[in-house]
């Protein structure tokens, strides 16, 4: 089945960037506490010579202090529309190839999932609401403290199609195939703007588009100019295990850093990968 184009991120503005809350959740660093080790000497000698005797006394005392690493990670956020950054209640939330880590969203949005592994990239599914959303992958880094503020998104129905006439304006022919992925690719400092993807293997015409100084989508363009909406989108991806496809940033100015560089593609998913271009010290 064949629909219009997702263009959903221009609409978004800064919702996804503030929405999907990543630079405060384990998307690419990990914090961990090794515990700390506190040893004490206290070594005193005393001697005393008299009448052919001598004595000799020795004091010590050692302490030692040691935390274990966590081993289960307990994972907790919200699930939230991309635009309105209203909570999504009754959406599935589970992890790609790992079994036992399914949860449902609340009436608020918010979800919970126990027991997950530290120091492992995993990515998030979030689906089961096909009537009103895409699908959502979210990739991050679980850490060695638990989280609970790991926001996850969706994108509606609805914006895809609103969106559709920001593209079609530059190519009536343009379309998009519910059978294959989109991704995002988003700068997490927006005034890192002049930024340049390339996206492996290339892309055919139609199929992506960067976004001008002047908000606007340009079909087929490699660049990010603008601060507001800092995204570019590629879609009609063929669906793809993780490796398949890859992506790189150049800046004039800044080094850029791919957080997942492995990403997977799914049919009518959404794939968030993020860029961190920090500004030049």
């Amino acid at each position: 089945m064949k629909r219009t184009l997702p263009a959903f991120a221009l609409a978004s503005a800064g919702l996804l960037g503030a929405g999907c809350a990543d630079d405060a959740t384990p998307s690419g660093s990990d914090e961990a506490d090794t515990g700390d080790s506190e040893s004490e000497s206290d070594s005193g000698e005393e001697s005393e010579s008299g009448s052919g005797t001598m004595e000799t006394e020795t004091d010590t005392e050692t302490e030692t202090e040691t935390e274990t690493a966590a081993t289960e990670i307990n994972v907790s956020g919200e699930v939230t529309d991309f635009f309105t950054m209203a909570g999504i209640p009754g959406a599935n939330v589970s992890v790609l190839d790992m079994p036992g880590f399914e949860t449902v969203s609340d009436e608020e949005g918010e979800y919970a999932i126990p027991g997950m592994p530290p120091n492992t990239e995993v990515f998030f599914l979030i689906d089961g609401n096909e009537d009103t959303y895409w699908g959502g992958i979210r990739p991050a880094t679980i850490p060695e403290a638990d989280v609970d503020d790991l926001q996850l998104g969706q994108v509606s129905n609805e914006l895809i199609d609103t969106q559709l006439s920001l593209l079609q304006q530059q190519d009536e022919n343009v379309t998009a195939d519910e059978t294959k992925g989109v991704a995002i690719v988003r700068l997490r400092q927006p005034t890192a703007t002049g930024a340049v993807v390339t996206f492996e293997p290339a892309l055919p015409d139609g199929s992506y588009y960067g976004v001008d100084a002047d908000n606007k989508p340009v079909l087929n363009g490699d660049t990010i100019d603008s601060s507001l909406l800092p995204f570019w989108v590629a879609f009609n991806l063929e669906p793809a295990d993780a490796g398949t496809y890859s992506v790189s940033v150049e800046h004039p100015e800044r080094e850029c850093t791919v957080l997942h560089p492995s990403f997977p593609t799914l049919p009518r998913y959404v794939t968030l990968i993020e860029i961190d271009c920090p500004p030049a010290p």
